[in-house]
């Protein structure tokens, strides 16, 4: 009984370790993905940053591009925006880009890793299936995957112009009228769809 009753707590012991690393390796992922791209972020960068011996990655991911789908499949995910009501989806949608302290971080991932064929194709595949295919069904018809797409430009462009390539007339006194039309814009796809 008393060996019993020691096995178990290194067993919870190993598994919250485990969880753990998992989650400092997937944060140090994010933070160089997101600042040097998929080709410039080694495997030994991402463990070295998130205090854990590279042959962890692989265990748990198998590879730098295992690491990178799971970044991005932690990283990106509208669901939780379509819970909200319809008729505020412009407002809370723009208060997650404008009060979310990293918003721009999953598609500075992207766009740094673009140049790769993987991170681009993993990059293109995420959009498409827990952005821009949920969105269009949510929105529903007229067009729900144009409109889902359009709304998808709008952001990104936003957040390019915003955060990864700040332009001066977006910063300071004119982001509150540029916040104001953002959610107005955005508001105004969703409702195409209604009669």
């Amino acid at each position: 009984m008393y060996i019993s009753g020691r096995t178990e707590p290194k067993k919870a012991t190993r598994q919250r370790d485990a969880e753990r690393t998992r989650t400092a390796i997937l944060n140090a992922a994010r933070t160089l993905f997101s600042t040097r791209g998929f080709a410039n972020t080694g495997v030994r960068d991402v463990a070295e940053l998130a205090g854990v011996n590279s042959a962890l990655v692989g265990r748990y991911f198998g590879s730098k591009e295992g690491l990178f789908r799971a970044t991005l499949e932690q990283l990106i995910d509208i669901s939780p925006m379509l819970r909200g009501e319809r008729c505020r989806f412009g407002a809370d949608m723009v208060a997650a880009l404008f009060d979310t302290r990293d918003a721009s971080g999953p598609l500075a991932m992207m766009i740094l890793s673009a140049a790769d064929p993987a991170a681009h194709a993993a990059s293109v595949e995420f959009l498409q299936t827990k952005v821009i295919a949920p969105l269009a069904r949510w929105l529903g018809a007229p067009d729900g995957e144009g409109r889902a797409a359009r709304l998808n430009v709008l952001w990104s462009g936003f957040l390019t112009s915003w955060r990864l390539l700040p332009l001066q007339p977006l910063a300071g006194a004119r982001l509150a009228s540029t916040r104001r039309w953002l959610a107005a814009t955005t508001q105004a796809i969703v409702d195409e769809g209604e009669a």
